[in-house]
């Protein structure tokens, strides 16, 4: 009891002296705002006055030369030495004050990133300490945790920094958006790294010498959000992105702008879809003789919850939220992260739909006693709810009735698949579903055009008898590209919209069959 009456006051201590922290943070990130303004628009000023100086200096030279070959010419009582000796003064005085207000904006400058970058530290240890005490108070300081990290783009190379910290903060939670909100905010990750990409850093100084370390360590953290960012696309192919072309130039912040509306609009979609999947009436289920359900692996029967336990399950629920959202998984906080899971399941169960898909990502680290064994059964059970279309055996897959119509055109044919990642489950269970002869699946890069040639030159030899072509994994030329080579050899193009589930395929047959009778 002395224990937990000392940890909660280290809490409450704690908790008062991290909202200190936090307004410390915001002034002095309020006062690093102001002056790093102050450099970027008076620098260019005083800077223009200096290279005024130097002209000045060099005409009042010329000047000088000029003078001494007509001194004999000059009047009696001109005073051109009086006239030098007053510009070489202004000149002189121009100088100085211009290196002197530089010098002031810059010192400024640096002292109020030394103030935010000692108040980062210190709220970022508050922060730390305070998950492991208080994990339920994360969603309060939110606003404060988000400062913190728009706080690192005052330092040079960081907005790449951040970008890359968000990137990695939500690549693990990619796959629970929709696909138009992933194609939202793959844009807008892609518009805000080309943005880098192309203008530079804002915060560099364009006047001091260059750090080779410093470039080397930013291009190592732009090279490893770059091949995120592919692979997340590659993986979940929401569409295509013209941004990810190197060739391709926009005006990156309006671009970016646009990405963000798109992301709000896909968002608020999505809310009204679940808004009105929740007032739907529920399905009803008709009663199945017991010898036909499939088998299953029982999850462990859990106790039901008492109050305080569920109060307790959605403190630890909210504690995840924030240290997933820090990373550090796996590696030191993995622990934290099992002792915080191990309560969620003992207060809101395991089969906990919002406790499932936060942690599915994690499955593979979900390990321990009886409630996160039950815990990782149901995470098994969603994992095979979304591979199911394409990890299932030959053996198991009957040709379902919805296909019978397509199998005269195209049991027994040898067909072509292009676009996104080959995976050998999903392309036999094609070539099964179908009654195709042969698939072949061709992956499509567009940095090797001798992959969209060879594939010409397979259609023109008549080598294959179809083609499908996954529209959402391959440049927007390439389906025209192809369909105008199979118009020409005579064989049938089908273009797929999105994927290539069974479903999509068949649909995709469909349209196209009637056209080519």
């Amino acid at each position: 009891m002395v224990r937990l009456a000392e940890a909660r006051s280290r809490s409450k201590k704690l908790e008062g002296e991290t909202r200190q922290a936090a307004e410390k943070l915001r002034e002095v990130e309020q006062r690093a705002r102001q002056a790093a303004r102050r450099l970027r628009e008076e620098r260019p000023g005083w800077l223009r006055k200096l290279e005024q100086a130097d002209v000045e200096e060099h005409q009042l030279k010329e000047l000088i030369k000029k003078l001494a070959q007509y001194k004999s010419a000059l009047a009696p009582d001109s005073d051109p030495e009086g006239l030098i000796d007053t510009a070489r003064v202004e000149i002189d005085n121009l100088r100085r004050t211009s290196k002197a207000a530089l010098e002031v904006l810059s010192r400024e400058a640096d002292e109020a990133r030394k103030l935010l970058r000692t108040a980062m530290d210190q709220y970022h240890q508050h922060r730390r300490e305070l998950d492991r005490l208080q994990p339920k108070l994360a969603e309060a300081f939110a606003a404060d945790d988000r400062l913190l990290w728009d706080a690192e783009t005052h330092f040079p190379g960081g907005l790449l920094h951040a970008l890359a910290r968000e990137v990695e903060a939500g690549a693990p939670f990619f796959g629970m958006l929709s696909r138009t909100e992933q194609y939202a905010q793959l844009k807008i990750w892609i518009g805000r790294y080309r943005q880098f990409q192309d203008d530079g850093d804002p915060d560099a100084d364009p006047h001091a010498p260059p750090d080779a370390e410093a470039v080397e360590a930013a291009q190592a953290v732009a090279q490893r959000v770059f091949h995120t960012l592919k692979g997340l696309s590659k993986q979940y192919e929401p569409g295509y992105i013209d941004a990810f072309r190197l060739d391709f130039t926009a005006d990156w912040p309006a671009y970016v702008v646009e990405a963000q509306t798109q992301l709000q609009q896909a968002v608020e979609a999505a809310k009204q879809g679940r808004d009105r999947t929740a007032a739907a009436p529920p399905p009803r289920v008709e009663p199945t003789p017991a010898a036909t359900l499939a088998p299953a692996i029982p999850a462990p029967a859990m106790p039901a919850p008492t109050p305080a336990a569920r109060d307790a399950g959605r403190e630890a629920l909210a504690g995840l939220r924030a240290l997933i959202a820090r990373g550090g998984i796996p590696g030191a906080g993995l622990d934290e992260f099992l002792d915080l899971l191990h309560q969620a399941v003992r207060g809101l169960g395991a089969a906990d739909p919002e406790l499932v898909a936060l942690a599915l990502p994690l499955r593979d680290h979900v390990e321990g006693d009886e409630l996160l064994r039950a815990l990782r059964i149901h995470l098994d059970h969603a994992l095979r709810d979304i591979t199911a279309p394409s990890t299932r055996d030959d053996d198991d897959i009957a040709t379902p009735p919805r296909y019978d119509d397509l199998l005269s055109a195209t049991r027994g044919r040898r067909a072509l698949m292009v676009g996104g990642a080959v995976r050998e489950e999903a392309r036999r269970s094609l070539q099964t579903l179908f009654g195709f002869d042969k698939l072949d699946w061709e992956a499509y890069d567009e940095s090797r055009p001798a992959t969209l040639e060879a594939i010409e030159q397979r259609v023109h030899s008549r080598t294959v008898d179809l083609l499908l072509v996954l529209k959402g994994s391959v440049g927007p030329s390439v389906p025209e590209r192809l369909r105008l080579a199979c118009q020409q050899s005579g064989i049938l193009c089908v273009l797929v919209d999105r994927g290539y589930a069974p479903a999509q395929i068949g649909e995709a047959l469909r349209r196209a069959l009637p056209r080519s009778a």
